[in-house]
């Protein structure tokens, strides 16, 4: 019997491609390697530890380069994908093992790291920890990518190291260490910027880093379990109660992750209105831009945005040239940044600003040029 063009054609196609396909890991492998990864074992406690206090260090020294050998060496991720195959096979033992590994894992992280802040004078705090504690939507749908690449890499040999990106795309560790460092503030705690500005930070740094390890954890999850569903590992009609309980734990992570986007938002497009106000200029570490009005330079050291429903509090440091920065061109600033915020539906601004003056001293020194004869050679043949 022969077959239509179109079986003919799918033929050619895939005889041509066919190096480039491969199988999927057989379920018993998978199966294997994915109980064995539950387990909370010694090497996985040691690598727990060592990461955490790579990460609590590399946080507290504002060292990104340490912070991300953390996440390459932090083995959270192998009991979530665990816990994503249990759910896609409908292996409550699986899951229970997995979880009961997971909230261990969890308490030794943030317990180590709370220790290690605790015997350090930590009193400010850098780039890397604040990052990590205004999560938003983003994480999330960065979580849900990372879940589909790790649950896809364990299920094909040729690509399962790439497991090592996915942990650094989408960090566990560091959020759960940022949550340790902040249960071990002091809560007048100050947030690096140029000289610093004293905030009550606390509190923010250990909730905001916690619900961003949430967001990761049921991205991951419930991505990994359709990944693995996808690929034939499972049945929908075992598992579809558990996937609807952690598609509502999305639903319910997305309700602080959608202020803090709109928060995130709001404070670029005020970082953009500042820069714009007159001439855009850039200068290394520093915002830069110039008042009308005003031809000294004047530099925005530190902008913290706090949203409450349709009011914004905006917290404002700057440098400026001493005498050069009245009350009237604050206030027409002011007016400028309210203008331009109104369509986030914010309909009362509180600028909070701080002016730091600043005094710049030049200092020049010359070198003389010898005046001395130029000397003559002379050549004799």
């Amino acid at each position: 019997m022969s077959k239509n063009p179109l079986h003919r054609a799918f033929d050619l196609l895939t005889g041509q491609w066919s190096i480039f396909l491969e199988q999927p890991v057989p379920v018993e492998v998978l199966d294997e390697e994915r109980i064995a990864n539950s387990l909370p074992s010694f090497g996985f406690f040691v690598l727990l530890i060592t990461s955490t206090i790579i990460a609590t260090f590399g946080l507290i020294a504002n060292n990104t380069a340490v912070v991300i050998g953390a996440m390459i060496v932090a083995p959270l991720m192998n009991p979530i994908l665990s816990m994503a195959y249990g759910i896609s096979i409908a292996s409550s033992l699986l899951i229970r093992r997995s979880l009961v590994t997971l909230i261990i894992g969890t308490g030794v992280v943030v317990i180590t790291s709370a220790l290690i802040t605790a015997c350090m004078p930590v009193r400010v705090l850098g780039s890397e920890i604040l990052a990590r504690t205004s999560p938003n939507l983003i994480d999330l749908l960065v979580a849900i990518a990372a879940g589909i690449a790790g649950a896809f890499s364990l299920t094909r040999k040729r690509i399962a190291s790439s497991i090592a990106g996915v942990a650094i795309a989408v960090a566990l560790v560091p959020p759960l260490c940022v949550s340790g460092i902040g249960l071990t503030l002091d809560p007048e705690i100050s947030a690096r910027f140029a000289r610093g500005v004293i905030r009550g930070l606390n509190h923010e740094v250990a909730t905001g880093s916690f619900i961003l390890f949430l967001a990761n954890l049921i991205g991951i999850t419930f991505a990994a379990s359709l990944t693995f569903l996808s690929q034939s590992y499972g049945s929908i009609k075992r598992s579809w109660l558990a996937l609807l309980a952690w598609l509502a734990l999305i639903i319910l992570i997305c309700v602080p992750l959608s202020s803090s986007l709109r928060k995130f938002f709001l404070t670029k497009k005020i970082e953009m209105e500042l820069s714009t106000i007159g001439a855009n200029q850039q200068e290394t570490g520093t915002t830069n831009i110039k008042i009308p009005g005003i031809k000294q330079k004047m530099q925005i050291r530190y902008m913290y945005v706090n949203l409450k429903e349709d009011r914004a509090v905006l917290d404002l440091v700057l440098n400026v040239p001493e005498g050069t920065l009245t009350e009237k061109k604050v206030a027409s600033i002011n007016r400028m940044l309210f203008e331009s915020i109104k369509q986030f539906g914010i309909r009362q601004l509180d600028v909070d600003t701080r002016i730091v003056p600043s005094r710049v001293h030049q200092y020049r020194e010359t070198l003389k040029q010898s005046v001395s004869q130029p000397r003559k050679w002379e050549i004799s043949n």
